[in-house]
């Protein structure tokens, strides 16, 4: 029934919460019964299946006749629009992150400081990403009211029950996910093994802009092991990009690096401090804080002990989730098989 699950899966994501439930069982139930009548008192084959899939028609067209409303973007357009949609807003994020990477490396953020560029980057790239979306959904919106259903229906592809993915949405991957996880993690590498030393709190003066340090030598010991558990981060995001899914493989290596994060993060934590800001920097903020130059130090150490904790505790969930699916899970309906 792998097909037929396959199949009410489809559906089930195009229909609304509310009577979800109720409609996949009822249209579980006729499935049921044109299978029966297809193939009456015997178990149906593979063929049988798709040909009762096939007549009952599209999953999309099918859940369309169980929404009340009329979508902004009709089932013919939607799998393209998101297509789309994915494809322009990972290039424009990759083209932001690209252009920030040149400048810093040529030197033209020298008089504006890191941190302001960062924030002015990142509301930059917020301010792209609503722009382009909209764009892209008023193109799409304009399609669906103005252009004949006709059209649509002929640049929507034909479905056949054998374009059913199989495979459970918890296996799939998020490709632009995938690919903004490795930009952030090659900028991480670029900044902590090249750029350390431009890494800081940026303040004005009267000589214009001056950089204070935050990462003292205790940072140097912890590098290697963060370069090397993000370069084989970045493999595995690579593999997982040409897979499509995830499988055990997969599963056990993101568990072995999630172990080396909490490991090397707990170390960091339970180590000795790696913020600090030198008395000879402190002058510059400490008519605008209040606060002396150890107490701001304290707070930046707690501040990030408590981001690492958080990052801590999410790899524990993904590495429990990994365990399961991959191992619990799998073992467990080997054992249901092979007692039926």
């Amino acid at each position: 029934m792998q097909y037929i699950n396959a199949y009410l899966n489809e559906i089930s994501r195009r229909l609304p919460r509310k009577n979800r439930d109720d409609i996949i069982e009822e249209i579980r139930s006729i499935l049921m019964d044109m299978i029966e009548t297809h193939n009456p008192g015997a178990d149906p084959d593979e063929a049988t299946i798709k040909a009762v899939l096939n007549e009952f028609g599209p999953p999309k067209k099918v859940a369309q006749q169980y929404v009340s409303y009329k979508p902004l973007i009709g089932p013919d357009l939607f799998s393209i629009y998101l297509l789309v949609l994915k494809v322009v807003l990972t290039v424009i994020t990759i083209l932001n992150f690209a252009g920030v990477i040149v400048g810093l490396v040529n030197g033209a953020f020298r008089e504006t400081g890191l941190f302001t560029v960062v924030v002015d980057q990142f509301f930059s790239l917020c301010g792209s990403l609503i722009n382009v979306f909209g764009i892209v959904t008023l193109i799409f919106v304009l399609f669906e009211r103005f252009v004949p259903e006709k059209f649509k229906r002929e640049i929507s592809d034909e479905w056949s029950p054998d374009d059913l993915n199989l495979v459970e949405d918890k296996m799939r991957v998020s490709i632009p996910e995938l690919v903004i996880e490795i930009i952030f993690e090659i900028i991480f590498i670029v900044f902590f093994n090249f750029y350390l030393d431009k890494i800081g709190i940026y303040s004005q003066s009267e000589a214009g802009w001056v950089m204070m340090p935050i990462f003292n030598e205790n940072i140097l010991r912890y590098i290697p092991w963060l370069t090397a558990i993000i370069v084989l981060n970045t493999g595995i995001n690579l593999y997982l990009i040409r897979q499509g899914i995830w499988n055990r493989a997969a599963g056990m290596a993101k568990i072995v690096i999630n172990v080396l994060k909490i490991a090397v993060f707990a170390a960091i934590i339970l180590g000795p401090p790696l913020l600090i800001i030198g008395p000879e920097s402190w002058p510059t903020l400490s008519h605008e804080l209040g606060i002396t130059d150890q107490q701001f130090t304290q707070y930046m150490n707690l501040g990030l002990n408590i981001i690492l904790g958080l990052a801590i505790f999410g790899f524990s969930v993904d590495t429990v989730k990994h365990l399961w699916r991959n191992f619990i899970k799998k073992d467990r309906t080997s054992m249901e098989i092979a007692t039926q």
